[in-house]
């Protein structure tokens, strides 16, 4: 959200923060079904625009009662967003599960090894991060490898499903 409002020259990021963040905590998440801010406070924010509409006040009630439901309303909340959290990281792992693909090498395989390494001075959105290749010199188990370089080192290297 903060790259769209920032500008080419990056340097005014600081002076959005703030907005960025109370839009982002006023956004629906599309896991729980509910926004931080509701989540935090048990009532969704006020706008300026809001202040300015008719029939926007809140009925007078005594803060025992305005406590009890507040109270309420965030109990409420947090069962129904932890079910919805419970839904989503369901449905994540099921996604998931149908795209993931077993990987496995054999010794002699070339491959190529993950290195994310950053230089100062360089963007890391435009760099390689596979640039170093090696061969599989050993299979440890069904999930990591021995991978040795042209330079003769030998890297202990955990495969990832992909």
């Amino acid at each position: 959200m903060l790259a769209k409002v920032v500008s080419d020259h990056q340097r005014d990021w600081a002076s959005y923060v703030a907005y960025v963040v109370a839009c982002y905590n006023a956004t629906c998440h599309s896991a729980t079904h509910f926004s931080p801010f509701f989540l935090m406070t048990g009532r969704d924010p006020k706008w300026s625009v809001d202040l300015l509409l008719d029939g926007t006040e809140t009925e007078d009630c005594s803060l025992p009662e305005y406590v009890h439901d507040i109270r309420d309303h965030l109990l409420v909340a947090n069962t129904l967003a932890r079910e919805n959290l419970q839904a989503a990281a369901v449905s994540a792992a099921e996604w998931y599960d149908k795209k993931a693909k077993c990987v496995e090498f054999c010794v002699g395989d070339r491959v190529r090894l993950f290195s994310p390494r950053h230089f100062k001075g360089r963007s890391p959105k435009l760099q390689s991060n596979y640039a170093q290749t090696g061969t599989v010199v050993e299979k440890l188990n069904d999930s990591a490898y021995v991978v040795q370089t042209k330079s003769g080192r030998k890297y202990s290297i955990p495969i990832k499903s992909s």
